[in-house]
């Protein structure tokens, strides 16, 4: 049987007491590995147990149980001190060592054959990519178990192991000079608080519940909560203060862009009427139910002309509001321009639902008018179309309003497949819009970052050297003295 501890590299140099905390694994071909990940500068003397049993109960609240101690050679007893205090490795350091020995371990097995001590840099194990995905997004979810990555390679276990929380990620991030002013802080956040309150009135969340703001709301706060894309909200916050300041001083009447676009979209429509008023691409429309449906969109159109020319002083100043919006994020002037977009192709929507409507009747029509024609109904209870007698005026009424459903029919069809169109270039323009809200938000630009930096490193590259000792190193067990090797990690 043999041990494994790996024990990072300046813990090994260091030279004052502390409790050491990880994880015990012990694999299928009987070898124990510890795997030490963090210490607390706790002195571990006899008179100090209720310190040591409060740092346990950190350690198991940080997912990490208590291993052992570093101790000074003097205040070291024996395996009995260490067993009142649940110790499975207790490592001694002197003044004339420069680095530590191992003195004790919980597991003494009688064929204990070799001792492995394997040094790490917890920033070179950090940094490792291992099937295409970095350590620190893969493994730091709770769901994910340790064997489920590999439960034979011990660097796949201590990758896991040494990520930080996210709330540790969160707190170092708000290290940053951003964050590093409570002042500054707090005047970050105050556009945002300010949105908080405004959303959380009733009346004004049920009136944006529906909207795309409300819904980039809901998923910035999430990302915000977990604190894993701190790095891409402040690029953001960056984002549309700039653009905010580039509408407000470059542009002299910001609010009349909206105008000039909506009148543009109403002209066009005028322009596509106008084209479908004739023989578009050659068809032959029906002349009556052509001269129906223009009299109708025209109409439309009209209506919703005049109602931004009421609304015109709103419309101007939501414009401003886009702008406004930058203190919160580029991401929320999107956000906001989408559902402006939305509001401004209301009118194509409506003759996309209208066209709609009309098409599916003219088919479910033919369809049922068709088995008539044909002698057929479609039986409901055996649910089967079958053979039926009908009577020669049925024939007759089920013929004619066939015959005018089949000749109107292509007139439907060329305004549905036109709005449909225009619905479609509407909907797409949107969805690349919410494409760029998102990425913006969840691009892993700190992992970019760190490759450009290669300051991400494969697994394979890994290679464990042997260290050169001034003094070899020899577990004392049962007077028999067991050789360890000290071994480093390095890329």
């Amino acid at each position: 049987m043999s041990i494994k501890i790996f024990l990072p590299t300046n813990y090994f140099y260091v030279k004052r007491s502390c409790n050491l905390y990880g994880q015990l694994h012990i694999s299928d071909d009987n070898v124990v590995v510890y795997y030490v990940v963090d210490v607390d500068d706790t002195n571990t003397d006899d008179s100090n147990k209720t310190a040591t049993t409060t740092i346990m109960d950190r350690g198991e609240c940080n997912h990490m149980r208590f291993l052992g101690a570093i101790q000074c050679s003097d205040s070291y007893a024996d395996s009995k001190h260490c067993n009142a205090h649940d110790m499975m490795l207790c490592f001694t350091y002197n003044n004339e060592s420069p680095n530590v020995s191992l003195m004790f371990t919980g597991i003494t097995p009688e064929n204990l054959n070799q001792i492995k001590l394997i040094l790490y840099d917890k920033q070179i194990v950090r940094s490792l990519i291992i099937k295409g995905y970095n350590t620190l997004n893969h493994w730091t979810m709770r769901e994910t178990s340790p064997r489920q990555i590999n439960d034979e390679c011990d660097f796949y276990m201590l990758a896991r192991l040494v990520q930080p929380e996210p709330g540790a990620i969160r707190n170092k991030s708000e290290g940053l000079w951003f964050y590093g002013s409570q002042p500054l802080c707090l005047l970050a956040n105050l556009p945002m608080q300010l949105f908080k309150y405004i959303v959380g009135n009733a009346v004004v969340n049920g009136i944006i519940m529906h909207t795309v703001i409300y819904k980039h709301y809901k998923e910035w706060q999430t990302i915000y909560a977990a604190g894993s894309r701190l790095t891409n909200i402040m690029i953001d916050r960056a984002l549309g203060i700039l653009l905010m300041l580039l509408l407000f001083t470059l542009a002299s009447h910001p609010g009349d862009f909206l105008i000039q676009i909506s009148h543009i979209i109403i002209s066009q429509l005028y322009s596509l009427l106008k084209v479908l008023e004739g023989s578009p691409i050659g068809l032959k429309l029906n002349i009556h139910l052509n001269n129906f449906f223009l009299d109708c969109f025209k109409y439309h159109i009209e209506l919703w002309s005049t109602f931004l020319d009421l609304i015109e002083p709103i419309v101007r100043q939501v414009f401003l509001a886009i702008g406004a919006f930058g203190c919160l994020g580029f991401t929320y002037q999107i956000a906001l321009l989408a559902d402006l977009i939305s509001i401004v192709g209301l009118h194509a929507h409506c003759f996309y639902v209208y066209t709609k409507v009309l098409n599916n009747v003219g088919v479910k029509g033919l369809t049922v008018l068709w088995q008539v024609v044909r002698g057929n109904r479609y039986n409901i209870l055996r649910n089967r179309i079958e053979a039926h007698n009908y009577m020669n005026r049925q024939l007759y009424l089920a013929t004619i309003f066939f015959s005018a459903i089949l000749f109107l029919f292509p007139t439907t069809l060329v305004y549905y497949v036109v709005f449909a169109t225009l619905k479609a270039l509407t909907f797409a323009t949107l969805a690349i819009l919410e494409f760029f809200r998102r990425k913006i938000l969840n691009f892993p630009i700190e992992m970019f970052l760190k490759c450009v930096k290669k300051g991400f490193n494969e697994i394979d590259c890994l290679r464990v050297l042997d260290i050169p000792l001034q003094k070899q190193l020899y577990f004392n067990y049962r007077n028999s003295k067991i050789v360890i090797f000290v071994y480093k990690l390095q890329v």
